[in-house]
């Protein structure tokens, strides 16, 4: 982008776009898992607590992805003089809802893939009886 197109508002339409980019990547990565539990279930293998490692990795670069995409962000507006260095302080610490929703869904996925990989191969035969 070239930087006299840069305005506040296109760098808050940046960091919609990487928030739903992001967040897409989580729900297939719900969809993944819930797919390899069917299949777990349906063949005996285990698929299932392999997809808990998968999500881990998913949730720990989604978080880490947007944590470092929304400081790139601040740190362009505050050189292309957008941000005065106290609104830059007030979007710090409280970032726009939808930031707020996916960040939130890549630490529960982190979370819940954490559970699956350690107790994935255990919950199909809990389930089949």
């Amino acid at each position: 982008m070239n930087p006299k197109q840069i305005t506040p508002q296109s760098l808050y339409v940046e960091l919609d776009r990487s928030c739903l980019l992001v967040g897409l990547l989580l729900v297939s990565s719900w969809f993944f898992a819930a797919f390899s539990y069917l299949l777990s279930s349906k063949t005996g293998t285990d698929w299932f607590s392999r997809t808990g490692s998968v999500m881990c990795l998913v949730g720990a670069a989604a978080t880490f992805r947007l944590a470092g995409f929304l400081q790139q962000k601040l740190t362009i507006a505050l050189k292309q003089g957008l941000l005065s260095v106290q609104r830059e302080i007030e979007l710090i610490l409280d970032p726009p809802h939808r930031y707020h929703l996916v960040l939130y869904c890549g630490y529960a996925t982190g979370i819940v893939g954490t559970v699956i990989w350690g107790y994935g191969d255990m919950l199909p035969r809990l389930l089949a009886k």
